[in-house]
């Protein structure tokens, strides 16, 4: 079988949930990673995106690292945003300047974004006595680039959390200083956990039928590679995207993506440090994290999905697909829901699995959310989908196979989706009120028969 796991965040409370639910891995009694059915020759793909939002960013990624240095053919890391973007530490931490531009080409509609400036004037509010400049220091700044312009927001502190409990001290006990350092040498000495995650991960990755990385693939991906020489800024007006295009299989795709990404960790390497004209090593890698730099063509942040919903999967996508012997790809990356969400093309499936945001009103905006998402090897002869909803409820379905379901991931003409099918035989759907606006509903399978309809 084949185990996936994605988009973990540093929630420890869920990675620990997932694993246990998985039929692939297990927590040893070590507390180490390690595959649950010994005789087997299983797989295991963590989707990307270890860290950032919970107090779990350094046992996630030692645990994976771990697992993957134990057997090195049998599991994979794929690189997420979240993992990749962690590359700006080096040159942002090391410069004093505040007025510096704003480090994150913006996306379309993006909202106003709040200048180094600004924040330390906002901290300064609470600092009587003190200046400006007071307030420029290496964890303030940190503190700026985490929370807002990483969408990280209060990774701080949760570092702080976790370095605390790893040494057996109090939270007040852990100097700020140790948590800049804690983040900058996770990257910049060759054994931090986040360098470590990165030599040893990959942007795409195919076993048997299935394909698996962190975004998606939009049309314009295919057969594109990114070069060295594009820039982690936002595109001028009239501007085109660099890169190269490339002729071959999907295979020759995939390999040449993943021999780039090992080409720009070896460029950040040698330049970590702002250079000439405010450039440095593995911008090329950082395009991949934005849509604008990339001009939506990367395969990290791109997705079907858009504002909790999907578009149909692109037919020559599909094509392109299906000739290099894909039947269903995995991925994580955008919020899907409280389950994973399946988008059938005629001939190929999109799972969708990172159920951050599946409960708006917990601390960790996930509640009761869980999935297990495990496929039979070396072909998805049967694809397992598995987990908890956000109201508690349970799902055990096979999307493919002899007890397979065929109404999971189809579109109903009242523009609803099949999202899981529920042990009482009714279905778990899902149908979008606006932007990031989502209701859910209970249908029967007499219901959704008449609702069902067949996109050309």
């Amino acid at each position: 079988m084949i185990g996936f796991i994605t988009d973990c965040e540093g929630d420890y409370g869920y990675w620990s949930r997932s694993v246990s639910l998985s039929q692939v891995v297990e927590f040893d009694s070590e507390g180490q990673l390690a595959f649950k059915r010994k005789e087997a020759s299983d797989s295991f793909v963590f989707g990307g995106d270890v860290f950032d939002k919970g107090d779990g960013d350094l046992r996630i990624a030692k645990q994976l690292l771990s697992f993957k240095k134990s057997h090195p053919d049998r599991v994979w890391l794929l690189a997420g945003n979240r993992d990749l973007n962690k590359l700006r530490f080096p040159a942002e931490l090391a410069e004093d300047e505040i007025d510096v531009p704003q480090p994150v080409p913006l996306y379309p509609r993006a909202p106003p974004q709040v200048s180094l400036r600004s924040f330390l004037e906002k901290r300064l509010e609470s600092s009587a006595g003190k200046t400006v400049q007071d307030m420029n220091t290496s964890a303030n700044r940190l503190r700026w680039i985490l929370d807002h312009t990483m969408t990280a927001t209060g990774a701080f502190e949760l570092r702080q959390k976790e370095l605390a409990l790893l040494s057996g001290q109090e939270v007040s006990e852990i100097h700020e200083d140790d948590v800049v350092e804690s983040f900058l040498t996770s990257v910049s000495k060759e054994d931090g956990v986040v360098w470590e995650y990165l030599l040893h991960s990959c942007l795409l990755v195919m076993l048997g039928d299935c394909l698996f990385v962190h975004g998606g693939l939009p049309k314009e991906a295919i057969n594109w590679v990114p070069t060295m020489d594009m820039r982690y800024l936002q595109p001028a007006e009239g501007a085109v995207c660099g890169g190269r295009r490339m002729e071959g299989t999907l295979q020759d795709w995939m390999k040449a993506m993943n021999d780039f990404m090992q080409e720009g960790l070896r460029d950040f390497r040698e330049k970590m440090y702002w250079g000439p004209g405010r450039t440095r090593g593995g911008e090329g890698l950082l395009c991949l994290t934005s849509t604008p730099a990339c001009f939506r063509r990367s395969v990290v942040v791109e997705s079907l999905l858009q504002g909790g919903t999907p578009d149909h999967l692109d037919k020559d996508v599909e094509a392109f697909l299906v000739k290099g012997g894909v039947r269903t790809v995995f991925c994580g990356h955008k919020p899907c829901g409280d389950s994973p969400f399946v988008v059938r093309g005629d001939h190929v499936a999109v799972v969708h699995c990172d159920t951050t945001y599946s409960d708006g009103a917990a601390p960790d905006k996930r509640g009761s959310a869980v999935a297990a998402v495990e496929v039979s090897a070396p072909t998805s002869g049967e694809l397992q989908l598995r987990g908890v909803l956000a109201d508690g409820r349970s799902y055990d379905f096979a999307l493919y196979g002899d007890s397979g379901d065929d109404l999971v991931g189809r579109q109903c003409r009242d523009g609803s989706w099949v999202k899981a099918k529920l042990p009482e035989g009714c279905y778990h759907v899902v149908s979008s009120e606006g932007t990031r606006k989502l209701r859910y509903d209970t249908r029967s399978q007499e219901e959704l028969q008449g609702l069902l309809a067949r996109h050309a």
